[in-house]
C-alpha cells in the first residue's frame, strides 16, 4: 500500500512539472512571435542640406556647385545659388544674385555630393580675379642672413562702374566733341562709352582712354541727323558690369544746319515760319497744343498741314483761317520719341503747297 502512494506522488508530482514546462515555453514563444511582427516607429526625414552647404553631383563640372541659400518645410523645397571655386580652390563667389527653387527630392537625389559649409552671407557676388601680394621673411642660412620672398594671392571682388560727370556734357548735332574727363570709379581698361536715346541708335565712343580707375577721356562723333534732347550715358566695364545714368548729356540742333535750311523753302505756297518754332517735351506723356503757320500766299478754306522727319509724319487738324489768308492755327498730338528737326508742309485743297524746311524742334 505505501509503495503504490509513492508511485501516485511521484507520477503527480512528474505530471506538475510537465505542466508548468510546457507553460514556459508556450509563453516563450509567444513572446518571440509578438517581437518579431512588431514595427519600428519610422520618423519622417528632413532636409538633408542646410543654408551654407556647398553641394554638387557626382559626375558635375569642377569649379561649380549648387549653395544652398534656405530651406522651406511648408514647400518641401530648397533655394539654391550656382557658385564657383576661386583661383586657390576655396569656396567660393557668386556671379549674380540669382536664385531658384529646387525640390528637395530632385535636388537631395541629384546632387550627392556634400563639398564643404560656407557661411552665405559672406559669400561675395561679382567676377572675382586674383591680385597677388608679396611678404618678405628672413631667415639664417649657413649662418648669413638671406631674404627669402613668399607670394600669397588674395581673391578680391570687381565692383560694378559708378558715374559722377562728363566734360563737356552737350554738343551740337552734326560735330565731333572730345570728352576730356569722365569722372567716375572702377572703370576698367577696355571700358566702353555710349550715349543712348529712346528710339534713336546708340552714338558710341571713339578714342576711349583709360586715365586711371576714376578717369576717361573719349570722343562721341555726333551724326548731323541726331535727335536732340538729353541722352544717357552708359559705362560698361570687360566684364559685363556697367552703369546707366539717365537724361545727362545734351544734343542740340546742328547751328550749321539751321543756318542753310532758314531759307530753305518749296512749292508755290510760301511758307515762313511756325509759332512756335520749338518745343520740350514732357519724358512722360505726348505733347499737345496748337500751332500757328505764316505765308506768303493765301491760305484756301480746308487746308492741311504735316510735319515731316523723314519718313515720318504727323498731321495736324486744322483750325481757323486768319481774316487775311495768310496765318492759319492747327492742333498737333506729337507722341514721345520725336525729337528732332522737322519740316513744315502745308498743302491747299487744289494740290499747291509750302514746304519750310527744319522750321520746328522738338526737344
Amino acid at each position: 500500500m505505501k509503495h503504490a502512494l509513492k508511485i501516485t506522488t511521484l507520477f503527480f508530482v512528474l505530471l506538475v512539472s510537465c505542466v508548468f514546462l510546457t507553460g514556459c515555453t508556450d509563453n516563450s514563444s509567444a513572446s518571440a512571435g509578438t517581437t518579431a511582427t512588431t514595427e519600428p516607429t519610422v520618423t519622417p526625414a528632413g532636409a538633408l542640406y542646410s543654408a551654407g552647404d556647398v553641394v554638387k553631383s557626382a559626375s558635375g563640372s569642377a569649379g561649380t556647385g549648387w549653395l544652398v541659400i534656405s530651406f522651406d518645410p511648408a514647400t518641401d523645397a530648397y533655394t539654391r545659388a550656382l557658385i564657383y571655386q576661386k583661383s586657390d580652390g576655396s569656396w567660393g563667389y557668386r556671379m549674380n544674385t540669382k536664385t531658384e527653387t529646387s525640390d528637395r527630392k530632385v535636388m537631395e537625389k541629384v546632387y550627392t555630393v556634400r563639398i564643404t559649409q560656407v557661411s552665405v552671407s559672406s559669400v561675395p557676388v561679382g567676377t572675382v580675379t586674383a591680385t597677388p601680394t608679396y611678404a618678405s621673411v628672413t631667415t639664417s642660412a649657413t649662418g648669413s642672413a638671406t631674404t627669402t620672398t613668399t607670394v600669397t594671392t588674395t581673391t578680391t571682388v570687381a565692383k560694378k562702374p559708378q558715374f559722377t560727370a562728363i566734360i563737356p556734357e552737350k554738343a551740337d548735332a552734326g560735330t565731333t566733341v572730345s570728352i576730356t574727363d569722365l569722372v567716375g570709379s572702377y572703370f576698367q581698361s577696355g571700358a566702353t562709352v555710349v550715349l543712348a536715346h529712346t528710339g534713336s541708335p546708340n552714338i558710341t565712343a571713339t578714342d576711349v582712354v583709360l586715365g586711371s580707375s576714376s578717369h576717361i577721356t573719349c570722343k562721341f562723333v555726333i551724326p548731323s541727323d541726331a535727335t536732340t534732347g538729353t541722352w544717357d550715358i552708359i559705362i560698361t566695364n570687360p566684364d559685363g558690369q556697367f552703369v546707366k545714368y539717365g537724361n545727362y548729356f545734351e544734343i542740340h540742333a546742328s547751328t550749321s544746319t539751321t543756318a542753310s535750311t532758314t531759307a530753305s523753302t518749296s512749292g508755290t505756297v510760301g511758307v515762313t515760319s511756325i509759332d512756335p518754332p520749338s518745343i520740350i517735351m514732357s519724358s512722360i506723356s505726348d505733347w499737345v497744343g496748337p500751332l500757328t503757320i505764316y505765308t506768303t500766299t493765301n491760305i484756301q478754306n480746308g487746308a492741311t498741314v504735316t510735319l515731316i522727319k523723314g519718313d515720318k509724319t504727323i498731321t495736324g487738324t486744322s483750325g481757323p483761317i486768319s481774316a487775311s489768308l495768310k496765318s492759319m492755327s492747327c492742333s498737333f498730338v506729337i507722341p514721345e520719341g520725336s525729337r528732332g528737326q522737322w519740316d513744315v508742309k502745308l498743302t491747299n485743297p487744289d494740290g499747291t503747297y509750302g514746304i519750310k524746311s527744319a522750321a520746328f524742334t522738338v526737344s
